[in-house]
């Protein structure tokens, strides 16, 4: 069944017009490109890490047994960073460059919706700025967490920029961030970036695409700037999600917490409602 566009709050319908609105590309949204989800990454680190024989085959065991438990995650990756030393950086390489992850319905979607004033991702991929140029959007900014200058310019100047959160796997001398312990290295020695962040959640509407809150990379970049938000002052956010993922209860605290609404869509045909939800809301401007 094809998405309903009066499904779409009016006030998301407004943001976009106005140009207030902007896009978080959450990790989901690169699955349909091939790349590994969350479990997907920690396991292929595993298997480069006993290739390296940087770890044993016990502590191997022991890593395969805590992806099962997705709260586990942020715990695994840091352990699995420090272990693979600078063998992670050819994990990250292998996995999101020499991979060629190619923009899928969803990313040409997305460029297509020309209203939008900036996308913000956790995704290490190139796979969202290569979908703006294929668009003819050649001289795309893509900026990340080292960039908080010209972040700033260009909110101040309403041009548009995509902005890699937690950094770009063809930038590696910028970092990438995986782990709670580099989000809080990095916000701290860059108040000005936390300040920026801050900034577009509260002057924007960021709509969730591809993301679950229930993602760690979501939870540890709005963990930083939850005191930014306010339940009587600005802009409701939303996030488009399988709702029978959901509990009521977090439904619930997305809302109160970070007033993040849910935009319900199904799981039918590979999420297809989601890029139909991005045709939409870019034909109601």
């Amino acid at each position: 069944m094809a998405f309903d566009p009066n499904r779409i709050p009016d006030s998301l319908k407004a943001a976009y017009r106005d140009k207030r609105c902007a896009v978080f590309v959450g990790a989901g949204a690169s699955v349909g490109a091939g790349l590994p989800t969350w479990d997907g990454l920690l396991s292929d680190m595993i298997d480069k890490a006993l290739g390296h024989r940087v770890i044993s085959d016990d502590k191997a065991a022991e890593y395969r047994n805590l992806v099962a438990d997705p709260a586990k995650y942020l715990l695994i990756a840091a352990g699995l960073k420090e272990d693979l030393s600078s063998h992670f950086d050819e994990v990250v390489v292998q996995t999101f460059l020499e991979s060629k992850p190619q923009p899928t319905d969803l990313h040409r979607s997305i460029a297509e919706a020309d209203q939008l004033q900036f996308v913000v991702t956790t995704n290490y991929d190139l796979i969202i700025e290569h979908a703006y140029r294929a668009s003819g959007l050649y001289d795309v900014s893509v900026l990340t967490f080292i960039d908080a200058g010209e972040v700033q310019r260009r909110l101040s100047k309403r041009e548009f920029f995509i902005l890699k959160a937690h950094g770009d796997a063809s930038r590696m001398g910028n970092g990438i961030i995986l782990t709670d312990i580099d989000y809080r290295n990095i916000i701290y020695r860059q108040r000005a970036y936390q300040s920026l962040l801050s900034a577009m959640f509260t002057m924007f509407t960021i709509v969730f695409v591809g993301a679950s809150m229930t993602d760690p990379e979501v939870k540890l970049l709005l963990s930083y700037i939850a005191d930014a938000f306010s339940p009587t002052s600005g802009p409701n956010h939303f996030a488009l999600m399988a709702e029978e993922d959901v509990t009521s209860v977090e439904k619930d605290r997305w809302q109160r917490d970070m007033k993040v609404q849910l935009i319900p869509v199904s799981k039918a045909d590979g999420y297809l409602e989601v890029t139909e939800f991005m045709q939409a809301l870019h034909a109601s401007a």
